[in-house]
């Protein structure tokens, strides 16, 4: 029987072992270079060696202990030691990795049911089971983060109140990179841009004086993208200074409420002019409201485009290489959009012969979305 035993295992054992060298010099001298993770094919096969190794290790340990005693064979067997326990080693590390992770990730996700609960008392606790690994992955500026993207107030304020602020250096990933209920994305990065998108005051206020003035400025921007009216006069209030792009008109309020169609705001900054509203602003305001067309269909597209023209926007600017918007609406097929321009005065007799018969094929489509709008958590317009 212990022959036998000694076979089987000394078969598994040249099998693990050849066939782990084997296959890990051939990872080794892949070409590909693993993409994201330079040295890819180096590090599988160092894996693959290593516990091709390690397991013919262990079945030759076996072999020994159950009487193959022969010399060569324990020269065999102590030739194999040093690389199987650095293995060893290696894997153990990584196990012992694996579970401070996982333990820390339990310890986070308690801190964020204690958020979504907006129980500030079970907040601390957690808080004060978070280990060392598990602080390391966010702090408390994190934390505020997610309160206000749970809306939980309560417990933003017990952060505000012990002292955390918000740089614009802090941000939650793609927890709060927000869709519009029409589908358009909404880059709300910074904690106090995701309340002013929610609508939500009462974390603006608390939010306001302790956050930097980047954060404020893309607050502002925000509040014109989707017409927040009231979000700007409060800011106005505070005293906090309107975004005018400083030179570059693309990052100022007149771009960023077309790039919306916020009618209301729109108004106001072309009535009241609290930031400046010349060629340039109105040049970047209309291919911003082109390129909210081109996702979006809304009807109020067509009265802030109208807006835009009787400003002195032209409609038949060149755009994108296009010799006007509405030529790139025909050779992308954004039917909505063509329409819109049209009506708000682009000339059809000035596009190039094709694209004049490719926009009476383009005007007989009906409105379709151009993508899927259905999103949860979506904030409104």
């Amino acid at each position: 029987m212990k022959e036998v035993a000694r076979i089987l295992l000394l078969t598994v054992s040249a099998v693990a072992f050849a066939g782990g060298v084997v296959f890990g010099l051939l990872l080794m001298a892949s070409s590909s270079q693993g993409g994201f993770f330079p040295g890819l094919g180096l590090a599988l096969g160092g894996l693959a060696i290593g516990a091709g190794t390690f397991l013919s290790w262990l079945c030759n340990g076996i072999v020994w202990a159950l009487g193959m005693r022969s010399r060569w064979f324990g020269w065999a067997i102590v030739a194999q030691s040093l690389p199987a326990l650095l293995f060893a080693g290696w894997l153990g590390y990584q196990i012992r990795e694996s579970f401070l992770d996982r333990r820390a990730g339990d310890q986070r996700a308690e801190i964020h049911a204690a958020i979504g609960a907006d129980d500030p008392a079970a907040f601390d606790a957690a808080r004060a089971r978070c280990g060392a690994r598990c602080q390391s992955r966010a702090g408390l500026s994190s934390d505020l983060l997610a309160a206000v993207d749970a809306g939980a107030i309560r417990v933003a304020r017990h952060l505000v109140e012990a002292g955390t602020r918000l740089d614009s250096d802090d941000w939650y990933g793609s927890r709060v990179d927000l869709y519009t209920c029409e589908g358009s994305y909404l880059p709300a990065r910074l904690g106090l841009s995701a309340a002013v998108a929610r609508g939500d005051r009462a974390m603006v206020d608390l939010l306001l004086p302790v956050s930097d003035d980047r954060s404020r400025e893309e607050a502002l921007l925000t509040a014109a993208r989707l017409d927040r009216m009231e979000m700007i006069r409060a800011f106005r209030a505070a005293g906090v200074p309107l975004p005018t792009g400083d030179g570059d008109p693309r990052d100022g309020l007149v771009a960023a409420a077309a790039s919306g169609a916020a009618i209301g705001v729109g108004e106001w900054l072309f009535a009241e002019r609290p930031v400046p509203v010349g060629t340039a602003e109105l040049e970047q305001a209309m291919e911003a409201l082109y390129r909210f067309m081109e996702t979006v269909t809304a009807p109020r597209a067509l009265p802030f485009a109208r807006l835009l023209v009787a400003q002195g926007a032209n409609v038949d600017a060149p755009f994108r290489g296009e010799p006007s918007f509405l030529a790139e609406a025909v050779r992308t097929r954004r039917a909505p959009a063509a329409r819109v321009l049209i009506a708000a005065g682009a000339d059809p007799a000035r596009l190039p012969a094709d694209r004049r018969a490719d926009l009476e094929a383009l005007l007989q489509e009906p409105d379709t979305p151009a993508y899927d709008r259905s999103r949860q958590g979506c904030v409104a317009p």
